[in-house]
């Protein structure tokens, strides 16, 4: 069965047509059912120690908000939440200083970074009709959103406003300046950035999908792009090296056979059926991108990077579910090898608002039905789609806490596969999949911390021998979020888990430098 995803229905603060929010979620426009597959966890929750070989060393508390992705450039870390982002100073990792702290409403404002000429630029997703597109970093001066519509054929959704991608100049740190915004269709949920320095350019692969309040409401005449089901596609933003304000948008469509994600409700004209992607991974190194479009994953080529292989006629392969009895519920993201000889594509079933984790896949002894990593070789765009080789959920039960697989990257250690992942309330965890029919977890972090807070992680990413992770959804208490942590990662004897040292990470864009065979 599939899981429902319903819209988080944001309170804003205007005066007219005030509809009040839910508490959030995962993913902005995602209110997600506790709805269960099969009634309540079957086993009792792990009562082992929060933590095996991975130790915390650090935190950066940041409460009051959702704290959501992660980018690094050098000894800085970009953490980006629901009001904006938090620039840290980390040359230092187990005594991060927060730079800046730069208020910006607009979920779920997703971050990545890159330099442009002598310019730090950062991008960031906006995934929320805002009031304006520009902000200057304080309350006082950022948008909001837009007030949802209680009346007629249009009510529930939002009145249209500003959203897609904001651009910043993050040079100095201490004083980022608001630059310019790129609307797109359905805002951005997500981006990837694709750098073509031959080109001097670069490009963001934006996903977005049509979902509650977010539909374009039809009494809209106004300008713009609009938001609709089936959506069908991804926007690409070009950005110019010689003047990032000279930017451009395309839409690329996606291919007929893209699977439907179903729509929550059906007949309710806020949850419609769609075909669209949530998340979009790179490896530069083979020209391949893995596209997580919620019914399906897909692999394209990328070869021309302002022309990913989507569409009708184009090579790219659909990698379906399983089998009648282990469907893909929510497509989410993808990690891959730094080889390029496997993937990992993710399922969030329930949308990172339920309880999924039940011990590990029931071939491995637990009792978890969904919410996994499916491992596979991956192959050429347009060949067939390669065989499951395995699932990986946590073996530790979480009883009724929410949980379920969420962002990772892997890390650049030589001759194994090992990847890091966040788990929302069931922490962190660190896999080996060398073996990629058999994937186990070789260290973890659950803290449950009564002082700074208990685990609830968003995105966790190894950087430079360190694990950072950003969490704190707002669901365990005003003062109960717990931001930025830092972590070491050892073996069973106390080694420290080293690997290749990197200069940046957007950690959906593996970069050829980054991996453990390159010079």
């Amino acid at each position: 069965m599939r899981r429902s995803l319903r819209l988080l229905l944001a309170g804003v603060a205007a005066t007219v047509m005030v509809a009040s929010g839910l508490p959030a979620a995962a993913d902005p426009g995602e209110d997600h059912s506790h709805e269960s597959h099969s009634g309540p966890p079957e086993l009792p929750p792990f009562t082992g120690p929060s933590s095996e070989n991975m130790t915390l060393k650090a935190n950066s508390d940041k409460d009051g908000v959702v704290n959501s992705d992660l980018a690094f450039w050098g000894n800085l870390a970009f953490a980006g939440n629901y009001n904006g982002f938090r620039i840290l100073d980390i040359s230092n990792p187990r005594s991060p200083k927060v730079l800046s702290d730069y208020f910006c409403h607009g979920p779920q404002n997703d971050v990545s970074v890159w330099k442009v000429g002598r310019r730090l630029v950062l991008f960031q997703s906006v995934d929320r009709a805002q009031s304006k597109a520009d902000c200057d970093g304080t309350a006082a001066g950022s948008s909001v959103d837009t007030p949802l519509i209680t009346t007629g054929p249009d009510a529930g959704r939002a009145t249209f406003g500003f959203e897609g991608i904001r651009m910043f100049d993050v040079t100095d740190p201490r004083n980022p300046r608001f630059l310019d915004a790129m609307p797109t269709a359905c805002g951005s949920h997500t981006h990837t950035l694709i750098p073509e320095p031959r080109r001097q350019r670069l490009h963001l692969y934006v996903s977005s999908y049509p979902l509650g309040s977010g539909v374009t409401p039809g009494s809209f005449t106004g300008p713009g792009p609009r938001c609709a089901s089936p959506h069908q596609k991804i926007s690409i933003v070009t950005v110019p090296f010689r003047d990032v304000r000279d930017w451009s948008v395309r839409e690329k469509a996606l291919s007929d056979d893209t699977d439907v994600y179903p729509g929550t409700v059906p007949g309710d004209p806020l949850n419609p059926p769609f075909k669209a992607c949530h998340d979009i991974q790179v490896l530069m190194k083979r020209n391949i991108a893995v596209g997580s479009c919620a019914g399906d994953t897909q692999i394209w080529d990328i070869s021309n990077p302002a022309n990913p292989t989507t569409g009708n006629g184009e090579r790219h392969t659909h990698v379906r579910s399983p089998s009648a009895q282990d469907r893909f519920e929510f497509m989410h993201s993808a990690v891959i090898t730094w080889d390029g000889k496997y993937f990992a594509t993710m399922d969030e079933t329930g949308g990172g608002g339920t309880a999924e984790c039940d011990g590990s896949a029931e071939e491995k002894g637990g009792q978890s039905e969904n919410g996994f990593y499916y491992f596979y070789k991956l192959v050429r765009p347009g060949d067939p789609a390669p065989a499951l080789l395995s699932r990986y959920m946590i073996p530790r039960p979480q009883g009724a806490q929410i949980c379920v697989s969420h962002n990772a990257n892997v890390i650049p250690v030589p001759h194994r596969y090992v990847m890091v992942a966040a788990y929302y309330q069931g922490g962190n965890s660190i896999v080996d999949f060398t073996d990629p029919r058999n994937p186990t977890e070789i260290a973890y972090s659950d803290p449950e911390d009564t002082t700074v807070g208990a685990a609830d992680s968003w995105s966790t990413y190894w950087y430079n021998n360190h694990v950072y992770a950003n969490g704190g959804l707002n669901r365990r208490g005003a003062t109960a979020n717990r931001g930025l942590d830092v972590f070491t990662v050892t073996d069973d004897r106390g080694r420290p888990l080293r690997a290749r040292l990197w200069h940046h990470s957007n950690p959906q864009t593996q970069e050829v430098f980054q991996g453990w065979g390159a010079h």
